[in-house]
């Protein structure tokens, strides 16, 4: 499973709650405090939501943040794992993070934990 898979997957799966809910993308954008334009390129996969956005996105949405991955036919089949999915993305994220930090002050923190990335 690639990056573009997981990021697929939170896409269709946020635009089906919110339909399930019968929100527009104005009304789920305010619950969860985001922007309409950053919650619609969520939808589109283009954006990689932070953690604390997927958060706000489950509890707007009245659902767990594995529900945010997992449709009730991937449920069902029980693939693929949510846990994984979303460990690879937080991966990912704490991969951006180090990365940026690296190349504007040209060395990982000092003070961060043993990826390099201050929490």
């Amino acid at each position: 499973m690639t990056g573009a898979d997981v990021r697929t997957i939170l896409a269709k799966r946020i635009k089906e709650l919110r339909s399930g809910k019968n929100f527009s993308q104005a009304q789920l954008a305010e619950k969860a405090d985001i922007s309409i334009p950053f919650l619609s390129a969520i939808e589109r996969g283009t954006k990689w939501p932070y953690p604390e956005t997927l958060a706000k996105l489950a509890d707007a949405l009245d659902v767990t943040i594995a529900d945010l991955f997992l449709s009730d036919t991937l449920q069902k089949d029980s693939t693929p794992d949510a846990g994984e999915m979303l460990k690879f993305v937080l991966e990912k994220q704490q991969q951006t993070l180090t990365d940026i930090y690296e190349h504007f002050f040209g060395f990982a923190s000092p003070q961060g934990d043993d990826t390099g990335v201050i929490l």
